[in-house]
């Protein structure tokens, strides 16, 4: 009796792991977002937008205090560059006076928050930016992105956003503005 017990708990319990696979990938091949990437999504530090330094590079006050968050595997031109502006008053649109959800995948040495940050609706700003074409997909943050890359490679197909400009100038390509 244990044994049949054992044999039916075990089989249960793969069969609810194979349902649970099998509508995830469901869910991805028709565009939606995956079982998996909502749980991720739900975590993160709640915070508001004190200042914008540029579409990829905000301060946000945080519970435990203000942070400067950069958007993980997406650059934007500075507001000096052409569509900089434009970049940031795109963001700047997405997120409102809403509160935003720091995803932290990192920190650098100055204590500068890489990561994703998501507005009150669970829009990605860094995919958003990119989808819209004013980032481009910063491929040495994120190397193996295939989804970011090829979100770019539309964008610039479609001739949107920077593409929409002529032949935009990455800010990793450009030389630093000196001053006098």
């Amino acid at each position: 009796m244990k044994e049949r017990l054992m044999i039916f708990g075990t089989a249960f319990l793969f069969s609810c792991l194979a349902i649970m696979f099998f509508l995830h990938f469901r869910r991805v091949k028709s565009g939606e977002d995956s079982l998996i990437r909502r749980w991720v999504n739900a975590a993160g530090l709640i915070g508001t937008v004190q200042t914008w330094i540029a579409a990829d590079t905000l301060i946000v006050n945080l519970a435990d205090g203000s942070a400067t968050v950069r958007l993980n595997a997406t650059d934007t031109p500075s507001p000096l560059q052409d569509g900089g502006n434009e970049a940031l008053e795109f963001a700047k649109k997405l997120v409102a006076d809403e509160p935003v959800r720091v995803l932290e995948f990192r920190r650098t040495e100055e204590g500068v928050i890489i990561g994703e940050v998501y507005n009150s609706e669970n829009k990605s700003l860094n995919e958003e930016l990119i989808i819209a074409g004013w980032a481009w997909y910063y491929e040495p943050d994120s190397p193996q992105n295939p989804y970011y890359k090829n979100l770019n490679e539309q964008a610039s197909e479609k001739q949107i956003g920077l593409w929409s400009l002529g032949t935009p100038d990455p800010p990793w390509l450009v030389e630093p503005l000196k001053s006098n």
